[in-house]
C-alpha cells in the first residue's frame, strides 16, 4: 500500500471511530432524556425555550467548516426525536389548499417523523390543540389589521388555554424578503423565559383608544411594545401587543397597565411569547455571534 493510500485509510479510520463516539453520545442523550420523560411522568415535555437556550449555544461556539444551519437541523431533529419519547408530539397545521410553506416550516420545526395533520383554517388548529388532539399548533404570524384574526380567541381567562410558545423558523438563513411563510407555535404548556424573548398580550379596550394612546400607557408600564393590531369582536375591541421581554401570566405590570389607563383598558392578558430566533448574523458566524439584542 502507498503511502497516500495508508494515509487514506487512517483517516478513514479516524472518521470511523469519530461517528462511534458520536453515536454513543446521541444513545446516551436518549437515554437521559428518557430518565427525565420518566421523572416528569409525560407532563409538559415540551421545553421551545430550552431548546432556543441550547441552540444559541451551540452556535455561538460553532466554528468549523460545517454549516450552522446544519447544527440546527441536526439538533431540531434531535430534539424533536427525544421529546416525543417524553410523551405524544402531534402537530396540527395551518394549510390552506394548495399551499405548501407552512408545513414546510413545522417540518423543518418538528422533524420528519413528528405526525402531523394540514387544517384548512386557524380556528381548526386551535380547537385541536385546545382538545388535546395535537400538542402543538402552527399559525402565520398576525400581520395587518385582519378582519377575524384568529388570536383574538386567546382573550380569555382560563387555565388550559393554547398560548404561543415558539416563531419558527428559529433561525434566519437568508436576508428578510417579506414573502417568505414566518409562524407561531401554540401550546398549551406554559412558555418559559430565555435570555431574548418577545412576548405577546391581547388587550380589551373599554373605549376607543388610539394605537399611541395605547403606546404611552404601555410604556408607562415598563412594558416595550414592538407592534400593535387591533380587531372588533362582539361589541369589545381587542389589541395584539407584542413587547420586547418575557411577560408571565401574573406579571404586575399587567395589573400596573389597567390601572395607569384609568378605565380605558378593560382587560389585559399574557397570551405567550417566543425565544427571539437566531439572526442572520449570528447564523453567518459574524461579530455579533452570540450577543445580546
Amino acid at each position: 500500500m502507498h503511502g497516500e493510500d495508508k494515509s487514506l485509510a487512517r483517516l478513514r479510520r479516524q472518521i470511523d471511530d469519530i461517528d462511534d463516539q458520536v453515536h454513543d453520545l446521541l444513545m446516551q442523550r436518549t437515554d437521559v432524556a428518557g430518565k427525565i420523560g420518566a421523572l416528569k411522568n409525560g407532563a409538559g415535555h415540551m421545553r421551545p425555550g430550552r431548546e432556543a437556550t441550547v441552540l444559541r449555544r451551540l452556535i455561538a461556539r460553532h466554528k468549523g467548516a460545517l454549516p450552522r444551519a446544519l447544527i440546527v437541523r441536526i439538533w431540531r431533529e434531535i430534539f424533536s426525536a427525544n421529546t416525543a419519547l417524553q410523551g405524544p408530539l402531534a402537530v396540527a397545521v395551518y394549510a390552506p389548499e394548495g399551499t405548501f410553506g407552512y408545513r414546510n416550516l413545522a417540518r423543518d420545526h418538528f422533524g420528519w417523523r413528528t405526525p402531523m395533520t394540514a387544517f384548512r383554517s386557524a380556528a381548526q388548529v386551535l380547537e385541536a390543540v385546545s382538545d388535546g388532539k395535537a400538542s402543538v399548533g402552527v399559525l402565520p404570524v398576525p400581520h395587518g389589521d385582519e378582519t377575524e384574526p384568529w388570536w383574538r380567541n386567546l382573550a380569555r381567562d382560563g387555565g388550559e388555554l393554547p398560548r404561543i410558545v415558539a416563531r419558527l423558523p428559529f433561525a434566519v438563513l437568508d436576508a428578510p424578503r417579506g414573502d417568505g411563510p414566518e409562524a407561531l407555535a401554540i401550546g398549551l404548556a406554559a412558555p418559559e423565559p430565555t435570555d431574548r424573548d418577545h412576548s405577546y398580550l391581547t388587550v380589551e379596550t373599554g373605549e376607543v383608544i388610539s394605537r399611541s394612546q395605547l403606546m404611552e400607557i404601555l410604556t408607562a408600564s415598563g412594558l416595550g411594545a414592538l407592534d400593535i393590531q387591533a380587531c372588533d369582536e362582539g361589541g369589545r375591541s381587542l389589541h395584539l401587543v407584542e413587547v420586547e421581554g418575557f411577560v408571565a401570566a401574573d406579571d404586575e405590570r399587567l395589573a400596573q397597565l389597567l390601572e395607569l389607563s384609568e378605565g380605558r383598558l378593560a382587560h389585559a392578558w399574557a397570551v405567550g411569547g417566543f425565544a427571539v430566533p437566531l439572526s442572520l448574523e449570528e447564523m453567518a458566524g459574524g461579530a455579533g455571534s452570540g450577543a445580546k439584542r
